[in-house]
């Protein structure tokens, strides 16, 4: 009868790891991350789930000894009950009862009950996680080196930190009421802003005023105090050769304004808006003409910049 009872307490144990696989593998990670700081157990399950190498070990080395153990005392007890082919009654009755009953049936219980269910699974799964833990550490580090050897160190990292997963937590706050409406949007904004390409944010040249190379200081001067502008592209033959800072023009002595010009930055239409902002501030430069190819789309300055950076935060 000791034989029956080993089996059946091993065939519950595989139960455990079978829902508690399923049920800290499905829980919502933003939920669990909101509640570690008031619930205990929800802690524990969190910490549990952030170290997915040594949980998923621990979950494989679980399931295997229990598989093992309780087969093996099933196996027993028909021998001493006087049966003969005891081999082929655990495989044609004890194997599917356990598919069942200790597989599918605690993985659908674990997947409806997940965030509650795995709390109450926190305490005595790091339990055995410590019992096993010979066996776990071993299993860790072959997978870890596995997967690194195949994959690569980086690889294996980003696997828990894609933007994909990032977002679909982001969706899955939403949905759970973990994150607001208005919140879900400005984290959004947050990847929209390292998205935006320079050619949908730059102004666009006929919106710009300009100076023509041949204009004389006299008329620079004055489209200076009207338009009231501290910059100016300067164009010659059609293309933009530099731009004039007004200041130069007042404050430096000099006969031809042509050699205050200052060198423009170049800079790819289908660049980042972020890339664009670091390569303006690394050159302590103000003003970047946008091109595609060899034709000027417009203008991009660390003003405009700025005003997009706060407009992404604002909305």
């Amino acid at each position: 009868m000791i034989y029956l009872f080993g089996s059946l307490v091993f065939f519950l144990l595989q139960a455990f790891f079978s829902a508690s696989e399923m049920s800290f593998i499905s829980s919502g990670l933003l939920k669990l991350a909101r509640r570690q700081h008031k619930d205990e157990r929800a802690k524990l399950a969190y910490q549990l789930i952030s170290n997915p190498e040594r949980f998923l070990a621990t979950t494989l080395v679980g399931t295997n000894l229990s598989v093992v153990v309780s087969s093996t005392l099933a196996t027993y007890f028909l021998i001493r009950l006087g049966i003969t082919n005891s081999n082929l009654w655990i495989t044609f009755l004890f194997t599917p009862v356990v598919v069942i009953f200790a597989e599918l049936v605690p993985k659908n219980i674990g997947r409806n009950y997940r965030e509650k269910l795995a709390t109450y699974l926190a305490r005595p799964f790091t339990f055995f996680q410590a019992l096993f833990s010979p066996f776990v550490y071993a299993v860790e580090k072959v997978s870890v080196s596995l997967t690194e050897f195949f994959l690569g160190r980086e690889r294996r990292r980003s696997l828990f930190v894609t933007k994909e997963e990032i977002k679909a937590l982001i969706a899955e706050g939403e949905k759970e009421g973990v994150l607001e409406k208005g919140e879900k949007e400005a984290i959004e904004d947050v990847f929209q802003f390292r998205e935006t390409k320079l050619k949908d944010v730059c102004i666009p040249l006929k919106e710009v005023k300009t100076l023509d190379y041949n204009y004389p200081v006299e008329k620079v001067k004055e489209i200076a105090r009207v338009y009231k502008f501290t910059r100016y592209p300067v164009f010659k033959n059609k293309v933009i050769v530099g731009y004039l800072n007004i200041f130069d023009l007042f404050y430096r002595e000099s006969k031809d304004w042509h050699t205050l010009i200052r060198p423009i930055t170049h800079l790819g239409g289908s660049q980042r808006l972020y890339q664009a902002f670091y390569i303006l501030k690394a050159k302590r430069e103000s003003m970047a003409v946008v091109m595609k190819g060899k034709k000027s789309l417009g203008i991009v300055t660390l003003e405009s910049l700025m005003r997009e950076i706060l407009d992404s935060i604002a909305k």
